[in-house]
């Protein structure tokens, strides 16, 4: 007999007449219930974060170029890279706003959250362009749809540009265009973090368990046999003094049992007992805290940085080394892109788009023995400075000729 295996499609696309766009999964919210899933998470914002710190590095190797201002906001290039890395680690795609001069060359740069974008239907009054709209999740009440902007997507050939402005009525009326990056092209992004969401919620929710736990006045579950109230009203008043007794943040409520009118007349308290629910959150926490990790690559020592009791000078040097290694894919997506960003524009004449690698904490006293070492040779020294204390090579260089002289 075969054996089938059924399994939900975990984001769907689908064309929204209502408002003329492709909806980010059923409820067209999928970004927005991704970011708040892992705010919600200790562990998954502490990955994210860890992880984000290793895609951004050390910022660009052109320290000139990390300090350009993009627009009248003070928005920088590093800032800039900061907030796509941390779009890209979350959904898988990122969006930057560009406007252009008559001359074709971009003149500023501006960072979109990529939850405020949803591409457009086909069938729709504004085909293949970007919708940009900050509620989608309808948080403040109905879509305005007065206010949703669409733009072109990237592409700064000037021809393409000259159609778009003449398409806008003039170059005062044009928006310039965003660069939407997915990792599923022109579809929407599954998040990168999607297999470990379940993992993140009951993180988040054991988390509150815990503090409800010590924040109620019952620590195990209850219930309460009343006779039958004469009113709805009675009802609602009666359960409204029990909810201030014992606290609004209990974690075991007390259930409330009504008799029915011919039943014994009683008013009674009983508790029920939860065998080894201590026991049990701990196997949970542990179990989603490691799903969550391993979904990150992230090398446990690298959570627990203590030197000398979680994790030794050189077994976190080896695990920065390796999770450099982990974001290196992510880090040479974000050179090309801001390359092909930074082409033609007013801001920027020639920079380097490289991002160094973050480097583990350094032992300053151990480097100094290192370079003073003369059983080694110049080249042995550079060697270890690089490839086990995180160095570039020409810090490396200039570290053992500095010595030398």
């Amino acid at each position: 007999m075969k054996a089938t295996l059924t399994t939900e499609k975990r984001l769907t696309e689908k064309d929204n007449r209502s408002e003329g766009i492709v909806n980010y999964d059923t409820d067209n919210a999928y970004p927005q219930r991704v970011e708040d899933i892992i705010n919600s998470s200790a562990v998954g914002t502490l990955c994210h974060n860890l992880a984000l710190k290793f895609t951004v590095g050390a910022n660009f190797a052109d320290k000139e170029f990390n300090n350009v201002k993009l627009n009248s906001k003070g928005l920088t290039t590093k800032k800039l890279l900061r907030k796509v890395a941390s779009d890209l680690l979350k959904y898988n795609g990122f969006a930057v706003h560009i406007n252009y001069n008559a001359l074709y060359q971009k003149v500023s740069y501006n960072y979109i959250p990529f939850e405020y974008c949803r591409l457009t239907s086909l069938d729709s009054d504004h085909p293949d362009k970007l919708a940009l709209y900050d509620d989608w999740q309808k948080v403040n009440g109905r879509i305005k749809k007065e206010e949703i902007d669409y733009i072109d997507f990237f592409n700064d050939a000037p021809n393409v540009i000259e159609k778009q402005v003449e398409e806008a009525g003039g170059w005062e009326n044009y928006n310039g265009q965003v660069y939407y990056y997915s990792a599923n092209g022109k579809s929407y992004p599954l998040s990168p973090v999607d297999s470990v969401l379940e993992d993140m919620q009951t993180d988040s929710k054991t988390k509150l368990f815990k503090y409800r736990n010590v924040s109620t006045n019952f620590m195990a579950s209850h219930f309460l046999e009343v006779d039958e109230f004469e009113s709805d009203d009675d009802r609602a008043e009666f359960e409204e003094v029990l909810t201030e007794f014992q606290g609004a943040d209990d974690a075991l409520k007390i259930m409330l049992l009504e008799k029915k009118a011919g039943q014994e007349a009683s008013f009674n308290l009983k508790k029920v007992d939860i065998q080894g629910v201590d026991r049990l959150y701990e196997y949970t926490e542990n179990s989603v805290r490691d799903s969550i990790i391993r979904n990150y690559l992230i090398p446990p020592v690298l959570l627990l940085q203590t030197s000398g009791k979680l994790g030794s000078a050189k077994e976190i040097q080896d695990a920065t080394n390796y999770y450099n290694g982990i974001v290196n894919y992510n880090q040479d997506l974000l050179e090309e892109i801001f390359t092909e960003l930074f082409r033609n524009n007013i801001r920027v004449e020639k920079a380097e788009f490289n991002i160094l690698p973050l480097r583990a904490k350094v032992d300053e006293l151990e480097v100094t023995d290192l370079i003073s070492n003369t059983n080694l040779s110049e080249e042995q020294k550079i060697n270890i400075l690089t490839m086990l204390y995180g160095f570039d090579r020409n810090e490396a260089i200039e570290l053992a000729v500095q010595w030398q002289n």
